[in-house]
């Protein structure tokens, strides 16, 4: 299981600096940004944790996926559907406005559907989704 550091305790959530891990594999998305190969995760724990403390990080592979589906499929769905609803306005209504109105609608389509994930983030819809801390690691432990 991938090990953390708590970064900091908030409300509910503890948050948990990463190193890259294999099971990343091709990724880099965390050195998108930066050149640092870690992370920060928004995790949920029944444990008490304090910042510095050393962590059990646990990602199931099916809720990983549909975590993934909600941030990057969702959007995109939005975007698909903005761009055939601009170009069904643009052939059969408005010609006048040309690809700019396809465009527009596009990307209003992808905002309508990250608007949605916002607040039902907000709502805690999606946490259930989140990384699990398991167990805390102590120094011996993490050494052997």
């Amino acid at each position: 299981m991938p090990l953390g550091t708590v970064e900091k305790v908030e409300n509910k959530y503890i948050y948990v600096k990463m190193e890259r891990q294999d099971m990343c594999g091709e990724c880099h998305a965390c050195e998108m940004l930066t050149d640092k190969k870690s992370c920060n995760l928004k995790c949920v724990s029944n444990l008490k944790c304090k910042a510095g403390e050393r962590v059990e990080v646990s990602l199931e592979n099916s809720t990983f996926l549909k975590a993934t589906y909600i941030m990057y499929g969702l959007p995109f769905v939005g975007l698909v559907i903005g761009f055939l609803i601009g170009y069904l306005l643009q052939t059969y209504i408005m010609p006048q406005l040309g690809e700019i109105l396809i465009a527009i609608t596009a990307l209003l389509g992808m905002g309508v559907m990250l608007a949605f994930i916002y607040i039902r983030d907000k709502k805690n819809a999606y946490k259930k989704y989140l990384p699990k801390i398991v167990a805390k690691v102590s120094a011996e432990a993490e050494n052997v």
